[in-house]
């Protein structure tokens, strides 16, 4: 699923600061960052490039070029986020195949000099990657009053989603999410959202039109600042994850769309386990 999330990427420019989202696409022509113009120039050039190539890249040492080309990046504009979140994205592609890589790459952040927002990201990336197979904490009130603790939710399967209202492809998924809840519900399964929205209404408003349902945290934070978001190393949305009838985390990263085999047989899968 190599950078299906962040196809369209969003970059917003807030002084030295470059935000990378799996959501939108709006480029600015305009340099806000504390870099000259003909250094803006060849900082977005370069960044770019790099996404271009490893979307485009089949290789099996494709992540390997992206951590290299990231590692310029740092060392050449150090006040930008786009290397540290080029990294980001290499250890979410290669966790379930190299796990030991990514685990490296994360510790390289978090011994290195990233800015301390990266460090408590790949935290939680390690916390997810060695939760694989064991059990997980999550609790939390819900916008409508919903006590959410998955430790008292055993004996189910659940869903969690991470998303926003304004993400397009989180969006999307909604209606296979919706439907695969009406469907195995009475079979034991849950769904429960960790919404990285920042209006409360306007998450409310929306949950309503649309029917969903199940029960959504909300701290008024987006992904990168998000208590859950962070917790668990979530560095684009949408990300779901399936935790099975002991609590423990099963098949990260699964998307609600495309062959059955992926979400909805996953879901039939943990549903049949004792």
């Amino acid at each position: 699923m190599k950078l299906d999330r962040i196809q369209l990427v969003l970059i917003v420019l807030t002084f030295s600061v470059i935000l990378l989202s799996a959501c939108n696409h709006k480029s600015s022509h305009t340099n806000p960052s504390s870099l000259s113009d003909e250094q803006f120039k060849d900082f977005m050039s370069r960044a770019n490039k790099l996404f271009k190539e490893y979307n485009s890249d089949t290789s099996s040492n494709a992540p390997d070029k992206l951590v290299e080309g990231a590692r310029v990046l740092q060392k050449d504009y150090p006040s930008q986020a786009n290397g540290y979140q080029l990294v980001m994205c290499a250890m979410d592609d290669c966790a379930s195949d190299n796990p030991a890589k990514a685990r490296a790459w994360g510790n390289e952040i978090i011994d290195g000099a990233a800015p301390e927002r990266f460090k408590l990201w790949a935290k939680g990336f390690l916390y997810r990657l060695d939760s694989q197979g064991k059990p997980i904490t999550m609790q939390f009130i819900a916008v409508d009053g919903r006590e959410v603790d998955l430790a008292k939710m055993k004996g189910k399967v659940v869903l969690v989603d991470f998303w926003s209202t304004g993400c397009v492809p989180c969006v999307a998924e909604l209606p296979r999410v919706k439907a695969s809840l009406e469907k195995y519900q009475q079979k034991g399964f849950e769904v429960v959202g960790i919404s990285c929205d920042t209006d409360k209404d306007k998450l409310e408003r929306f949950l309503k039109e649309k029917g969903v349902a199940w029960p959504q945290y909300f701290d008024g934070q987006q992904q990168e600042r998000n208590k859950f978001a962070q917790g668990f190393g979530i560095d684009g949305i949408p990300h779901m994850f399936f935790v099975d009838k002991k609590g423990c985390l099963r098949y990260d990263n699964v998307r609600a769309k495309g062959d059955e085999a992926v979400f909805e047989k996953k879901i039939e899968e943990l549903l049949a386990e004792q």
